[in-house]
């Protein structure tokens, strides 16, 4: 267990680590989800994911919601995505740590309209002002900035990988043990990109349970709102700006992860969108990981 005790909680990291495993799954539609605790100096971790999500119906007009058949005049019934990635994170310093997340995206809307590359990737640093095991009674909090490098597809299309455009994010991670076994983190955040792309806010809650040593069960909620007031389908739009539209995403995932080896860990979790404007309709999201602590 030695790889996982580079966590910064020690005899408990394998229970945090476990956690924020199932958290880190996707930088698609997991992607607000991050972690306040880092690894000690020289110790991380390097995890691979794929992520899939599927739905057969969108929000248009804001928060209108259409089936896909309708939407593409019956090329296509079920909008269907699936992401296969990289996350990599390392502590240089006690309180200082960067992440790197790397992936490919494949979009298929049947015969409407089907791309694939390199997603948009994502270079964070953080930094530890507050550790809970040094000040009792107060949480970990740590603060992320993070550039944004736009990937190679084209984001004015139905089938858009992504937003199209560059740009950084900065938030604020915050999380606490509350007792041997449950777990409690979060973020809060905005997103800015260049070209026309509306800022974002997001906003993420955690929970962490394990039941037994190894493994650990997780609820989560994630909500992201682009600013803007350009509906799909609404005045002035056209495929060509699918990018700009005042996007909101709400989802709530449930997940389970399981540590073995010592320093390794298989996450699994299950997703769905229960709140929209401007997106598909996600009902359904599927993400599976392997970590490997060092």
């Amino acid at each position: 267990m030695k790889a996982f005790k580079n966590y910064r909680l020690g005899a408990r990291s394998i229970k945090a680590f476990a956690a924020v495993s199932v958290a880190t799954m996707s930088i698609s539609s997991f992607a607000q989800s991050s972690s306040p605790w880092l690894p000690l100096p020289n110790g991380g971790s390097i995890s691979i994911f794929d992520t899939s999500q599927s739905g057969d119906s969108a929000f248009v007009m804001g928060a209108t919601q259409a089936p896909i058949s309708g939407i593409t005049g019956g090329g296509a019934t079920r909008y269907k995505r699936e992401t296969i990635g990289l996350k990599f994170n390392y502590a240089l310093l006690d309180n200082l740590a960067f992440d790197l997340n790397l992936a490919h995206a494949k979009v298929k809307v049947g015969g409407a309209d089907n791309s694939s590359g390199l997603a948009d990737s994502t270079l964070g640093v953080n930094f530890r002002v507050l550790d809970e095991y040094e000040s009792r009674g107060l949480p970990t909090v740590t603060l992320r900035v993070a550039g944004i490098i736009g990937g190679n597809y084209d984001g004015a299309r139905l089938a858009a990988i992504g937003k199209d455009a560059s740009g950084y994010e900065l938030s604020l991670l915050v999380g606490k043990q509350l007792s041997s076994g449950f777990s409690i983190w979060g973020s809060v955040g905005v997103e800015d990109r260049n070209r026309s792309i509306p800022n974002a806010t997001f906003f993420d809650l955690n929970l962490g349970y394990n039941p037994i040593a190894d493994l650990t069960l997780s609820l989560g909620y994630t909500s992201k709102k682009f600013g803007g007031n350009l509906n799909i389908a609404g005045p002035g739009f056209s495929p060509a700006r699918f990018q700009e539209v005042n996007e909101e995403r709400d989802t709530v995932r449930l997940g389970a992860s399981y540590t073995f080896a010592g320093n390794q860990s298989l996450a699994l979790q299950f997703g769905k969108l229960v709140r929209g404007r401007n997106t598909v309709k996600d009902d359904r999201i599927v993400g599976l990981s392997y970590t490997y602590g060092f």
